[in-house]
């Protein structure tokens, strides 16, 4: 349980830094649907929660900087795009 609770606090820091320098931290809709079609296939897969990282998968697949802990699929570093100032 800690474990875990570590891994979530370190994956949210790498994301507010991912924001800072002007990353995108939630996924594409494209990504996010990639992913899932990925995830549905894997025998990892238990009614939507992954037992390898015990996380649940709908939440990750849309954090664009997660990866897949048997790494079938990588973060996507995405710099956000910016308007006229």
């Amino acid at each position: 349980m800690i474990k875990m609770a570590l891994k979530f606090v370190v994956s949210m820091a790498r994301h507010q830094l991912a924001k800072w320098f002007g990353y995108r931290v939630i996924a594409t809709p494209g990504v996010q649907a990639w992913r899932d079609r990925i995830c549905r296939r894997c025998d990892s897969n238990e009614e939507g929660q992954c037992l390898k990282c015990n996380c649940l998968i709908l939440s990750k697949t849309m954090m664009a900087l997660e990866r897949c802990p048997i790494r079938l699929w990588n973060p996507v570093w995405i710099k956000r795009k910016t308007g006229p100032r």
